[in-house]
């Protein structure tokens, strides 16, 4: 695996959780990663006063971006210049500035400029609906999504540099339903006394009634949970210790951090197929 090339690209700083552990898998067997973000996620939340304030936020989470990629040895992270759009139906939404207002050629014009000095065989980024539907999300999949297709046309972008063919795409396939069941199991256990706000108890509830996604890879990484814990906790200004990810019971926790879940889109997987086990037959597409 030493020869592989991968790129993951996300929204935010944070978002990058669904694949820390594949990651840290590629790094550790001796692959080339390259993480992209494409804000510096300036609208999330602060759980401390003390970290940050709106106006350096954005600053502040860049470095725990990159302080959270340290502790997985991923050097290569590159940030686009694009502002965080907030939750959809934030005001914000329509700050041109915002990577959901960019223009589109724009922003799969600078991801190919990086796919093409980059070379991945493997690219990660969102699933379709961004997770739970944040504008940004989408709007990195479907950049993504469209900077894969057109990065190996030497007819496409070509001040972008030479062409290149990456031979997979994945998107995160843990879904929605995975995360409302495992918040909606600590509310029954007693773990939220404050219990959940109604809009997202709506959410939750909405979410369970939704199929499982479809699978085409997973990885088991119970191995990697504490690398993962370690990096996940350099995004302090957004996972306090009063956090809903801090008080997951070690059961729970074992379970969030053990195992990751992807859906293979290029090239399409074979409709009803068995889901691929563990990241090794990767190593193959770079030989």
């Amino acid at each position: 695996m030493n020869k592989l090339r991968v790129l993951a690209a996300y929204g935010h700083p944070d978002d990058e959780g669904q694949v820390t552990g594949a990651l840290a898998r590629f790094v550790r067997a001796g692959a080339e990663v390259t993480l992209v973000c494409g804000t510096r996620g300036e609208a999330g939340e602060i759980s401390d006063p003390t970290l940050g304030t709106p106006e350096t936020l954005g600053y502040v989470r860049e470095l725990e971006l990159r302080a959270a990629m340290a502790q997985i040895g991923l050097a290569d992270v590159r940030l686009l210049p694009y502002r965080d759009s907030g939750m959809d139906g934030w005001e914000i939404n329509n700050d041109p500035r915002c990577l959901h207002m960019a223009e589109p050629e724009k922003v799969t014009a600078e991801l190919i400029a990086i796919m093409r000095d980059a070379r991945p065989h493997v690219v990660f980024t969102w699933d379709p609906t961004g997770g739970y539907g944040h504008p940004d999300h989408i709007a990195m999949h479907k950049h993504t999504v469209a900077a894969f297709d057109a990065c190996g046309d030497p007819e496409a972008y070509p001040e972008m540099g030479a062409a290149w063919t990456p031979a997979r795409l994945y998107w995160g396939s843990f879904g929605m339903r995975r995360f409302a069941a495992m918040w909606m199991e600590m509310e029954q256990r007693g773990l939220v006394p404050e219990g959940f706000d109604p809009e997202r108890k709506e959410r939750f509830e909405k979410a369970m009634l939704e199929p499982e996604p479809i699978i085409s890879l997973i990885h088991p990484c119970a191995d990697l949970a504490p690398a993962k814990r370690a990096a996940a906790a350099m995004h302090r200004s957004q996972f306090g210790e009063s956090s809903m990810f801090m008080r997951l019971p070690e059961d729970l926790r074992d379970r969030f951090f053990g195992e990751e879940r992807f859906y293979q889109a290029r090239p399409a997987w074979p409709e009803g197929a068995e889901a691929e086990v563990g990241l090794e037959q990767l190593a193959a597409l770079a030989t």
